[in-house]
């Protein structure tokens, strides 16, 4: 559920739960996937561990993460032209 409806309760849309991952990821750098889920219940809701994976791979697809798959976290990629 990339894009909301009317009915879609906001704060469980893909976009909102990949801005609290980058919010958590500009802190941190590099968290374990399982603390990240952990993190985002935490803060949002059990109903958010339905979008978490659709998230990254949004955040992924744009540039903003990747995947250390050795380690199964998910890093911030810095981008220097940013703020």
């Amino acid at each position: 559920m990339l894009k909301p409806t009317k009915h879609t309760n906001i704060k469980y849309s893909v976009i909102y739960i990949a801005g609290k991952i980058l919010a958590f990821l500009k802190n941190e750098t590099l968290i374990k996937y399982d603390d990240l889920k952990e993190m985002l219940v935490c803060e949002i809701g059990i109903n958010a561990k339905n979008n978490v994976d659709s998230a990254l791979t949004f955040l992924f697809a744009i540039g903003k993460v990747e995947y250390l798959k050795s380690i199964d976290a998910v890093k911030l990629i810095s981008n220097k032209n940013e703020n």
